[in-house]
């Protein structure tokens, strides 16, 4: 199973065309809020591909969507929010003990508009970065991810 994530694409559909061109026999994209209705545009291009995705705090105008979404790819339980409501700006703290009450595996976010990496207590937390800038492959085969942060200038 292969995710595209990313984030904070602020309506800049380009970032999000080159992403795509690059990644090939892509099974979901997620993305982790500031989408600024660049979901709808995902969602025509690439039909058969599922988004899931969350609002950030640039959201306006975009209804019915949560900023916190929980769901299983393959064995692993994924925890997806902005992060704005975590303030990711200056800690993860928060957001690690929101991962651990959801029990999650994978912790993904954005906000930062920074690439992030890392494992803490079992978690695994990831934040693309910016569409513009950078973006992520998450790869689930079994048990074993892969988490491969990629260039998008």
């Amino acid at each position: 199973m292969k995710a595209v994530v990313l984030s904070d694409s602020h309506r800049d559909f380009n970032a999000i065309l080159r992403i795509m061109e690059r990644e090939k026999s892509v099974d979901y994209i997620i993305h982790a809020g500031d989408v600024q209705k660049d979901v709808d545009d995902i969602e025509a291009m690439w039909q058969r591909i599922p988004c899931i995705f969350v609002l950030g705090n640039n959201d306006f105008g975009v209804w019915g969507v949560p900023t916190r979404r929980e769901f299983t790819l393959g064995t692993k339980k994924i925890l997806l929010t902005h992060g704005h409501l975590y303030g990711v700006k200056s800690s993860l703290a928060r957001l690690k003990k929101e991962a651990l009450l959801a029990q999650a595996d994978i912790c993904i976010f954005g906000h930062t508009h920074t690439p992030h990496e890392s494992e803490e207590d079992g978690i695994r937390f990831l934040n693309p970065g910016a569409a513009y800038r950078s973006y992520a492959v998450l790869e689930i085969e079994g048990e074993d991810v892969t988490i491969t942060i990629k260039n998008n200038e």
